[in-house]
């Protein structure tokens, strides 16, 4: 007999919602309708926040706990916040400034294919003015934010919850929806290749905060760059050089950027090994030892009651005693609780409900279609 699945749905049902939402704001903020234009700059990075914070992080978890009937620390757990060491830590950082010079390149590309297209991306709001105030709290509102609540949307309660089609359907279907949430062709496809990488990553290391540090790299050192070129700074001069010669010297431009790009796909591959020691076979070697342990207290648990069983001087309240502890030493294996459980009726069944194809579409077109309009906009308005 199929089995509900559970689990996949109420992902499902939590992401839809936040997607309504968002696509409205979308609209109301959008400057081709004039709602909200008279809210001003500070207005504007308020509600980004709240509705990140309240939107994507709150209602991820919150709803989907109630959804589930599940206790918060299971909840949790299934969205891959799980312990990481220092050294885990390092390696993202690092990956996670390879990650931005790959996706400056990925940018670039589709930029400029856009732009031939005839899609003209809108102003900078910041214009020639970059005060450090505002920089202090673009980190904030563009990398802080942006990478705990949108990877506890996406590679926390989406992809997981997904993962009943298998890890690559996962994958892909939560990347193209990461991609479409930023309702903005001009984000779209770099924001979806970075979604597969780091879709990849969560599922590599089965943590999320690898995903979440990686993505705060790539946006903090945006911001960082953008905060440079209007103050003069010069942190982006490799950027800068390649840009301005690239007219007048193509293939030295081009030599230089393969061999960088070689070197960094080098170095990516040995911290993505590093990082997998630092975190699945930690934690493989980790569980290791908890089964071993536990098979070492049932053996023991059994041969008391072996003895129990045997031994004519003991009551029956000492026996009832010892057998209640065996029980609930049993039940203690960690399969019990609410997630574990919707999570292994899912993968009972591997297609997915009538009503998880149908969110899932309704998904894609409402972000498609706000995402396709700002192509429209930026090539006839």
């Amino acid at each position: 007999m199929k089995t509900k699945n559970r689990t996949m749905t109420n992902a499902l049902i939590c992401y839809t919602i936040i997607v309504v939402a968002f696509v409205i704001i979308r609209i109301l903020t959008s400057s081709q309708f004039h709602v909200l234009d008279s809210i001003g700059e500070v207005w504007e990075y308020v509600l980004q926040s709240v509705a990140q914070i309240g939107l994507l992080l709150f209602l991820s978890i919150f709803l989907f706990k109630w959804l589930q009937k599940a206790k918060l620390k299971d909840v949790v757990n299934f969205f891959g916040f799980k312990k990481i060491s220092w050294k885990g830590v390092l390696y993202a950082f690092l990956l996670g400034i390879i990650v931005y010079v790959f996706n400056y390149f990925i940018a670039s590309f589709f930029s400029a294919v856009l732009t031939s297209l005839g899609y003209k991306y809108p102003p900078s709001s910041s214009g020639d003015s970059y005060p450090f105030w505002l920089f202090l709290i673009n980190i904030v509102s563009t990398a802080i934010l942006p990478a705990i609540c949108e990877e506890t949307a996406h590679r926390g309660m989406l992809m997981r919850g997904l993962s009943e089609l298998g890890s690559k359907k996962a994958i892909i279907i939560s990347s193209l929806l990461f991609g479409c949430m930023h309702m903005n062709i001009g984000q779209f496809f770099y924001t979806t290749i970075i979604g597969l990488f780091l879709g990849y990553v969560t599922t590599f290391t089965d943590n999320i905060y690898p995903a979440i540090i990686i993505h705060f790299m790539n946006n903090f050192l945006s911001v960082f760059m953008s905060f440079s070129r209007a103050n003069g700074l010069g942190a982006d001069a490799i950027f800068t050089w390649m840009s301005y010669n690239f007219s007048a010297n193509p293939i030295t431009v081009l030599i230089f950027m393969l061999a960088l790009l070689l070197l960094l796909a080098i170095a990516g591959r040995f911290l993505l090994r590093a990082l997998f020691k630092e975190t699945a076979i930690k934690q493989m070697n980790s569980l290791q030892n908890a089964v071993m342990n536990e098979v070492i207290r049932d053996s023991f648990f059994s041969e008391i009651r072996m003895l129990t069983k045997n031994a004519v001087d003991l009551g029956q309240e000492s026996q009832l005693s010892i057998e209640q502890l065996i029980k609930d030493k049993s039940d203690d294996t960690g399969y019990n609780n609410d997630i574990s459980r919707a999570v292994y009726e899912d993968y009972v069944r591997k297609k997915p409900s009538a009503v998880s194809k149908v969110l899932v579409i309704c998904c894609f077109v409402l972000m498609g279609i706000v995402t396709f309009m700002t192509f429209i906009w930026g090539v006839w308005l």
